[in-house]
C-alpha cells in the first residue's frame, strides 16, 4: 500500500510538506505543492480518511441501537436515520439490543461504539446506572426513555396519549367491551412515572381512554402477548377458543393487531362489525388488510430526524453527553394520527 511517506519521498519533500501540500495549506508554495499532487497522482496515492477523522477527534459516524430488527416499526426507523445521517454527513452503525440490559451493556462497552461521536439508543430496557453511565462520556439521546427526563436528551413516542385516543375512538364507535392486547395488566392508581417502558405506558394510556369513556378496565380485559403478528396470531385464537366476550380490541403495536385481525377473519369473526380493532405505530402493511387497520400513526422520519437533531446538536457543539447535573436536557414529544382505515369504523 502506498504511503504518505512515499508521496513524500517521490516528491523530494519531508512528511508534513507533503501532508500540508495535499490538505491544500497555504503554507506550502504552488510549485511544490504541484510537485506533491503529481507525486500522489503517479503512485496512486490516497489519503487514509479514517485515520484523518480520528485525529481530528470526529468520525462522523453515529451509533444506533434498536430493539428489536424484526419489529416493523424499528426497522422503519433504522432505515429513516441511516438515509437522514447520510445526507447530513453522518455514517450510522446500528446494533440490536432485544430489550435486553446485558445487551445494552455489551453496546455500550463495545469497541464499535467506542468510535462513534455519538449514539441514539431507542426503547431502552430500563433507565439503567450503566446507560447514565456511558452518557456520561458520550453524546446521547434516548428515544423512549422514560424515567430518563432531564438526565439526558430524550424524545418520546406518544404512547400514553396515542393509545387513549385509539380506546376512546373504539368507545365512540360503539364498543362496549374493549381488549387491550399486548401487554400486562397495570393499575391506575400506581405513578405514571413509574412506568418505564413504552408497554407500561400504551397499556396505561389505553386504560385511561377506556375510563374516560365510561367502559370497564379489569384485570381480564389485559392479555399479554409478545409484539409479533405470530404472537397476536395465537394470543387472539385462544380467546376465541375461550369464548371471551369482547367486541373491541386495542393491541399495542401493528404486529399484533395484524395477527390478531387474521385470527379474527379465520374464525369467521367480521370486522369491524362484530370485532373492531385498532393498531399502533401506522405500518404499511395495515394499509393491505380488507378492511384496512385502524392504527395510530408515527411518521418514522419525524422520530428520526427529532432524535438526528439532538443528537448532532451536541457533538456539534462538542458537549460531552448528557449526564445527572446537565441543566441542558431536551426533551421533546412526537405527534401522532389516529388513521381511520375500516377496522374500526361503525358508524
Amino acid at each position: 500500500m502506498v504511503t504518505l511517506d512515499d508521496v513524500a519521498a517521490l516528491a523530494g519533500v519531508s512528511r508534513m510538506t507533503a501532508s500540508n501540500a495535499l490538505n491544500n495549506k497555504p503554507i506550502v508554495k504552488p510549485a511544490t505543492a504541484q510537485r506533491v499532487l503529481d507525486a500522489a497522482a503517479q503512485l496512486g496515492y490516497r489519503p487514509n480518511l479514517a485515520a484523518r477523522q480520528l485525529s481530528s477527534g470526529r468520525t462522523h459516524i453515529i451509533g444506533l441501537t434498536i430493539a428489536d430488527f424484526d419489529l416493523i416499526f424499528p426497522a422503519d426507523l433504522a432505515a429513516c436515520v441511516s438515509d437522514q445521517a447520510q445526507a447530513r454527513g453522518y455514517q450510522v452503525i446500528v446494533q440490536q439490543t432485544r430489550f435486553s440490559s446485558d445487551f445494552e451493556r455489551a453496546m455500550a462497552e463495545s469497541p464499535v461504539t467506542q468510535i462513534c461521536d455519538g449514539t441514539i439508543v431507542c426503547w431502552p430496557s430500563s433507565a439503567s446506572a450503566e446507560l447514565m453511565a456511558f452518557g456520561r462520556a458520550h453524546p446521547l439521546v434516548v428515544l423512549d426513555g422514560f424515567g430518563l427526563e432531564g438526565r439526558c436528551d430524550c424524545a418520546f413516542t406518544p404512547c400514553a396519549d396515542g393509545m387513549a385516543a385509539a380506546a376512546k375512538h373504539l368507545a365512540d364507535q360503539g364498543c362496549r367491551r374493549v381488549l387491550i392486547l399486548g401487554g400486562d395488566y397495570e393499575p391506575l392508581e400506581t405513578d405514571a412515572g413509574a412506568q418505564t417502558s413504552s408497554c407500561r405506558q400504551r397499556v396505561r394510556g389505553a386504560a385511561q381512554g377506556l375510563r374516560d369513556a365510561g367502559l370497564p378496565y379489569e384485570r381480564h380485559y389485559v392479555v399479554p402477548c409478545a409484539w409479533t403478528r405470530e404472537a397476536g396470531y395465537a394470543a387472539m385464537t385462544r380467546l376465541l377458543a375461550q369464548g371471551r366476550d369482547f367486541d373491541g380490541v386495542c393491541c399495542l403495536n401493528d404486529p399484533v393487531a395484524i395477527g390478531a385481525y387474521k385470527a379474527l377473519q379465520d374464525a369467521g369473526v367480521r370486522i369491524p362489525d362484530d370485532v373492531a380493532i385498532t393498531g399502533f405505530d401506522g405500518v404499511a402493511d395495515g394499509r393491505y388488510l380488507s378492511p384496512g387497520l385502524t392504527s395510530v400513526v408515527i411518521d418514522p422520519n419525524e422520530v428520526a430526524r427529532v432524535c438526528l437533531n439532538l443528537l448532532i446538536q451536541r457533538i456539534e457543539r462538542g458537549d460531552s453527553a448528557a449526564s445527572l447535573n446537565d441543566t441542558d436536557t431536551q426533551c421533546i414529544d412526537i405527534g401522532f394520527q389516529l388513521i381511520q382505515r375500516g377496522s374500526a369504523e361503525r358508524q
